[in-house]
């Protein structure tokens, strides 16, 4: 199962809070702390107490998350401590302990870089810097919501591809923000599964099939003028194109 991890030091950033503050939270809340590498990193693994001193180290390669699929693994709760100590006295540990299925092992981190946290927990975090929550009456929602339904049939006649046309709905008249409309895309393309056509606002004159890409759902979206059964992003079938956040988030700062 796909789960997002994001740097929790950004978020600690947008939110005006710091990394200790974070870890206190998902603490208090029984939540883990997690390491995520962008490449693969040879680490040592370690057997504790029962460790000679003349044994030699067994080194053990921790996979790195090339391709987006959420691989992240869990700080030891002694490393975790450890954490927040340093992180309490302004310093940044060189090597952290890591679960790796039933082994241990000590890798080294760049804590910006590698310290992540699960989507999943936001719940237990403060909202970011400055949010305000939206009035329930404006508030984007589902497809199936009669907000999302007043905006279905609207058409922007120079937009080919979806998401261009779904921006400049979203931005300008939805006045949503451009989070709040990727996941809205994210959530028709789920509902879509390339097999049932939705009404995209911005591109509803027909109907279109989206479905999520299979190893980077989060941030690639298929998309055909017909029913389709593919979930990668190669080799792509004929009629079957796709876009991904990148090119959203282009095309939602090019939007005025």
């Amino acid at each position: 199962m796909y789960i997002e991890y994001n740097n929790l030091y950004k978020e600690a950033e947008s939110r005006g809070i710091t990394p200790l503050d974070i870890l206190e939270a998902l603490h208090v809340n029984g939540r883990k702390i997690y390491l995520c590498f962008a490449e693969d990193q040879l680490g040592t693994m370690d057997f504790g107490n029962s460790a000679q001193e003349d044994d030699e180290p067994y080194e053990f390669q921790i996979h790195g998350d090339m391709l987006g699929e959420g691989i992240a693994y869990p700080i030891t709760p002694e490393s975790r401590v450890e954490l927040a100590n340093a992180l309490g006295k302004g310093n940044e540990p060189e090597e952290l302990k890591v679960v790796e299925g039933i082994y241990t092992i000590k890798v080294k981190v760049d804590l910006p870089s590698n310290l992540v946290i699960n989507y999943n927990d936001f719940q237990f975090l403060p909202p970011p810097f400055g949010y305000k929550p939206t009035p329930v009456t404006v508030y984007p929602a589902p497809p199936e919501n009669n907000f999302f339904e007043k905006f279905e049939k609207i058409y922007i006649s120079n937009k080919r591809k979806p998401h261009s046309a779904f921006v400049v709905v979203a931005k300008t008249m939805m006045k949503i923000k451009r989070g709040e409309a990727w996941k809205e895309l994210v959530d028709i393309a789920q509902k879509s599964r390339g097999c049932t056509g939705v009404i995209l606002p911005g591109f509803g004159k027909s109907k279109i099939y989206l479905r999520r890409v299979r190893l980077n759902p989060h941030k690639e979206i298929l998309y055909s003028h017909e029913p389709f059964d593919h979930d990668e992003a190669e080799n792509l079938p004929d009629g079957v194109e796709k876009f991904n956040l990148d090119a959203f988030n282009t095309r939602w700062q090019k939007t005025k």
